[in-house]
């Protein structure tokens, strides 16, 4: 281990439970595991929360260091090194209001929709990305897009279904809302570096200190303090 290996700071988008703030502290499953993987290659670590098209920005640029859970898209190869581990996999999912439930088994379901999405996310699906046959609402964040949802002014929302669910149980409507087990995509999700030199051999350490985490009982706590559990590769949210 290097003691005096330097700092990183490391930007994300509030993603609950992953990363997000709470009563002014920075927590989450991927934030702590991240913060406990490099404290031990002896790295200082430092957060901040912003919205993701200005998170894209800020390494692209190396105004910050790296980025919390981003899924490797083909359009994100070329600006930030990506890590050789995934921190975490889950599904992205449409969740629906219950007065208003619909049939979800492709995309051309659809046709002629609403789909509340959140501004620079690409969920890991082109076509769903690109396609012309349906409208994707951009709202600020995801309680807002879900009012949006439950006043009837978006059809269904696209989101992670751990942060979506986590979400809804914050807002205190996870009687109002549900999604579809059909998953519109899935992903692994990693700490990525500005794509810079400095950075190739602390992204190396980091995935291998990382897959060895994985394997202690310190790992497996961070997830359930935060009710996390995997399901079928992917993680979701334990029943309450």
């Amino acid at each position: 281990m290097n003691v005096q290996a330097g700092s990183v700071h490391i930007v994300s988008e509030d993603w609950p439970p992953f990363i997000y703030a709470e009563d002014g502290e920075i927590k989450g499953a991927d934030k702590d595991i991240t913060e406990q993987v490099l404290n031990q290659l002896g790295y200082q670590v430092t957060w901040q929360l912003m919205p993701w098209r200005r998170v894209l920005h800020d390494v692209a640029t190396g105004a910050a260091d790296a980025i919390l859970d981003i899924a490797p898209h083909e359009d994100h190869q070329d600006t930030y090194l990506f890590t050789g581990e995934p921190l975490s996999s889950h599904e992205t999912v449409l969740f629906h209001d219950l007065r208003r439930p619909f049939a979800f088994n492709d995309l051309g379901d659809l046709n002629g929709l609403v789909i509340g999405v959140s501004p620079g996310y690409l969920y890991n699906n082109p076509e769903f990305i690109g396609s012309d046959a349906f409208f994707r609402e951009p709202a600020p964040s995801f309680e807002a897009n879900f009012q949006k949802l439950l006043r009837g002014r978006v059809d269904l929302v696209a989101m992670s279904r751990p942060v979506g669910i986590y979400t809804s149980r914050t807002l205190g409507i996870e009687n109002q809302i549900s999604f579809h087990q059909q998953p519109l995509s899935s992903s692994d999700f990693y700490l990525a570096f500005h794509r810079a030199e400095k950075w190739q051999d602390p992204s190396e350490q980091f995935s291998r200190a990382l897959r060895e985490f994985k394997k202690t009982k310190q790992y497996h706590e961070i997830l359930q303090e935060y009710g996390l559990q995997s399901d079928d590769g992917f993680l979701s949210l334990a029943t309450p």
